[in-house]
């Protein structure tokens, strides 16, 4: 039989115990909470990175997109250009030569000159009433004409071919400014999409920096908690072998056992009704909390 000091201070013990297990599962508790509201932000955070990336990922499309369709437009104008300088040399060739042409037949005007004079004598004698002498003349007039036309009728030539020419270049030319415009417009945009999207990829590294220290931050939770639960079960192991001890004596106890679960209980029913209020997911130990209490009543 134990001696009455030796009660006392197993009693002293119990409570002793019975007040370090209920801190114990305060903190237990508090940390699970940290932790678990430690996690949902990380998993918020987690879905902004992902709708991110998804979103990045169009944005990069466009920009590749963009930026295809200038370099084959960049192309296209080069080819237009090449030709454009093509055409351009000719045209000087043909120029050339019809000023050469020109010299050598002595001819002041252009040929097309000379038409226009046959054909103005032609409509003259027509349309005018006029003597037979005045008839012939002309009409030696417009054989002289056509003689000298044809003499130099390789400059009218010349000269049709260089209208052709120019007119070609100034078409290849307006094609050529088209894509150049276009090129300049599709390139502003697609450098405006990168430098958007490298601002953006920045955001996304901030938040996954963020999203790392949120995990290692709940590592560190999770070691606390562990280690919290690890020194529980030794003060629970240690508060049972002080009840059996006591058992073993015959020594009532149940009194102080009762205040303390009902302490647990309500200490861990504020915790819960905190939970639900802010919304937070209750645990399969808060559900059997709310039954004991439920089945108390």
């Amino acid at each position: 039989m134990l001696e009455e000091s030796e009660v006392k201070s197993l009693l002293d013990d119990l409570k002793r115990a019975e007040n370090e297990v209920l801190e114990l599962r305060k903190k237990l508790n508090k940390i699970n909470n940290d932790k678990e509201a430690l996690y949902q932000k990380r998993e918020k955070l987690g879905k902004e990175i992902r709708d991110k990336i998804k979103e990045l990922t169009g944005s990069k499309e466009k920009r590749n997109t963009l930026t295809k369709e200038v370099k084959e437009k960049k192309q296209q104008r080069d080819v237009l250009n090449a030709q454009i300088t093509k055409e351009v040399a000719e045209i000087k060739k043909l120029k050339d030569e019809f000023e050469k042409i020109k010299a050598e037949k002595g001819v002041k005007n252009d040929p097309s000159e000379l038409l226009r004079q046959i054909e103005g004598i032609e409509f003259k004698i027509q349309t005018e009433p006029m003597s037979f002498d005045k008839e012939q003349k002309l009409m030696k007039n417009i054989k002289d004409l056509k003689k000298k036309y044809n003499e130099v009728k390789i400059l009218a030539d010349k000269s049709k071919e260089i209208m052709v020419k120019s007119k070609l270049i100034d078409e290849l030319k307006k094609k050529a400014n088209a894509l150049h415009k276009e090129v300049q417009h599709e390139a502003a945009q697609s450098q405006t999409f990168h430098e958007a999207l490298v601002q953006e990829y920045k955001g996304i590294d901030e938040y996954r920096k963020e999203e790392e220290e949120l995990r290692t931050k709940f590592e560190e939770y999770k070691n606390e908690f562990n280690a919290i639960n690890e020194e529980l079960k030794k003060k629970l192991d240690e508060l049972r072998a002080i009840k059996s001890k006591l058992e073993e004596n015959k020594i009532e106890y149940q009194e102080s056992v009762k205040e303390h679960e009902k302490k647990t209980l309500d200490e861990k029913k504020k915790e819960i009704d905190e939970k639900m209020s802010t919304g937070m997911k209750l645990t399969t130990e808060d559900i059997l909390v709310l039954q004991r209490l439920e089945q108390g009543k």
